[in-house]
């Protein structure tokens, strides 16, 4: 930085300047010689200003206004984003805390030393003065929050430990909200697509992991209807996609709430193509013939370091019901606890496999979210959502591995299951004529 820039910013910056920066300052929680500094930094790089000594004050004002507002504008939520049409086809069974390592980096630091991580940014510590929820942060006391205290509820930015009662702070200069309370959590569950943007639907289907985000477990485990058409939100891939993450997307704000399941978005003529069944069976990864499942797994399988056994390739395949187990068994893996067991066949494998039981039928296994919540064991017609039985006919994507039967004699196919879609013209409903009995047909489960 110029030595007429530092002579500048000692005395002479008009004053209206210095308002602005002064709020600048208090907003963001540093002292007013660091917002001076960000001031110049950004009329250096963004408007090739190098000597402050040769601009008139009125030009001076205005890029301080800009450099204010610009900080505001850019933390806009929703904004930036474009659609996506297609069908949900999967969902993740885990769910990943993206705040964790940042929450327990943040609550050890201030544990060590809560004024040294105050003055680093790193957290503000929060404590209530005549009702209201005040943080102390490096540049002094502020209460911009706005957070009445509530005995029975905390604010959305508190975290507590070991008697500590603190903010999170972002940390990260380039951001908008820099030097302000961030969620201690940010939770995020992937969902997987298939389908493009309005223009490339037709001729270019691909299959993405959305990953949508929020504060509570609960935001990010809603509901969704497999095989359906709709349109989502998501925000753009940022230029630089590191390598093997190209198929992620991030689900825009209100993800859910933004969800619209509709047929609109192709021709009236082509809504007829848009069926579940018709559009999971397109998928590159659709295996049609299950006889075909082990030769599948042996050619597409991946040797992953630090795992023991190759990871199975994502299929999805078409079966008939053999059997369903709807009580579930404890699971340690599962987020929820539970997970759940169906089998599925076709006439092919059964003709394949005529005397080997266990070949005859696929093994699946549903983890607990999408047994419990997105109607793995339903199918949805005109009157809503019904169980299905036994025989009827499911789409079922997900993950292929191997099981071991026989006392490890023999190893077969199995799924584990991320997304079952029933086509409700090729359902049996349970109930009427059906059966979900476990163990109906025999077997080893």
């Amino acid at each position: 930085m110029s030595s007429l820039k530092e002579e500048r910013t000692e005395n002479k910056l008009p004053e209206e300047v210095l308002e602005r920066l002064r709020w600048y300052a208090e907003q963001h929680s540093i002292s007013e010689e660091k917002a001076v500094k960000h001031y110049l930094a950004y009329i250096d790089k963004e408007l090739g200003i190098v000597n402050i000594l040769e601009e008139d004050d009125d030009f001076l004002v205005d890029a301080a206004e800009t450099f204010v507002v610009e900080r505001r504008v850019m933390s806009t939520p929703g904004g930036n984003t474009t659609e996506l049409v297609g069908c949900f086809v999967a969902v993740e069974p885990k769910i990943r805390d993206k705040r964790e390592n940042a929450r327990e980096y943040a609550i050890e630091s201030a544990k060590a030393d809560l004024g040294e991580a105050i003055e680093k940014g790193t957290v503000a510590r929060a404590f209530v003065e005549n009702g209201v929820w005040m943080l102390e942060k490096a540049g002094g006391i502020v209460a911009s929050t706005q957070e009445r205290y509530d005995e029975e509820n905390d604010p959305w930015f508190l975290v507590r430990d070991s008697g500590l009662t603190l903010a999170i702070l972002q940390d990260n200069p380039q951001w908008a909200r820099h030097g302000e309370p961030i969620s201690p959590y940010l939770y995020s569950r992937t969902y997987r697509f298939y389908g493009n943007t309005a223009e490339g639907f037709e001729d270019d289907l691909k299959l993405f992991r959305i990953d949508v985000s929020g504060s509570t477990q609960a935001s990010v485990s809603e509901e969704v209807m497999f095989g359906e058409p709709c349109i989502i939100k998501v925000r753009p891939q940022p230029e630089n996609v590191n390598k093997g993450w190209e198929d992620m997307w991030r689900g825009a704000s209100n993800f859910f709430k933004l969800l619209n399941y509709t047929k609109e978005f192709v021709e009236e003529d082509d809504r007829d193509y848009l069926k579940g069944d018709l559009l999971m069976s397109g998928m590159d990864c659709y295996v049609a013939d299950l006889s075909d499942l082990m030769d599948v797994y042996r050619s597409e399988s991946e040797t992953v370091e630090g795992f023991d056994n190759p990871i199975g390739p994502l299929v999805c395949i078409k079966g008939k019901v053999t059997d369903i187990n709807q009580t579930g068994y404890e699971s340690d893996y599962d987020p929820t606890g539970v997970n759940y067991t169906m089998r599925v066949s076709s006439f092919a494998l059964q003709r394949e496999f005529a005397n080997n039981m266990y070949q005859q039928e696929i093994s699946v296994r549903v983890h607990g979210f999408l047994g419990q919540d997105c109607h793995a064991f339903d199918y949805k017609g005109r009157e809503g959502w019904k169980p299905y039985a036994v025989k009827s006919t499911v789409y079922i994507f997900g993950r292929l591995g191997l099981r071991s039967v026989e006392d490890g004699k023999q190893e077969v196919p199995t799924i584990r299951a991320l997304g079952v879609y029933a086509p409700p013209r090729l359902a049996i409903p349970a109930g009427e004529g059906g059966s979900t009995s476990l163990g109906q047909f025999g077997g080893d489960q």
